[in-house]
């Protein structure tokens, strides 16, 4: 694929889901920000999950390709704290 690549910071909370005895901590998606170059994602991903806000926070790049609508498999900068696992 040829395409852009564009850097982002992702973001992750932990909530409740469930009720009663049910009720578990469960980690979500939160703020996802686009940056310019792989250093102001990772540096962007230390201080947001430096700052106590959230459980975790990945910075990586992902090549697009617009025309198509295709996406590659995101290549990881740095995962920090809790993040999802990586998918084989």
């Amino acid at each position: 694929m040829t395409g852009d690549i564009r850097f982002v910071c992702q973001t992750y909370r932990r909530v409740e889901r469930g009720r009663g005895a049910a009720k578990k901590p469960v980690l979500v998606q939160a703020a996802a920000i686009e940056c310019k170059t792989s250093s102001e994602a990772e540096a962007r991903a230390h201080r947001m999950f430096d700052g106590g806000s959230y459980a975790g926070a990945d910075a990586y790049s992902i090549e697009v390709d617009v025309d198509l609508g295709d996406y590659s498999d995101p290549t990881f900068i740095v995962r920090l704290g809790d993040v999802p696992p990586l998918e084989t």
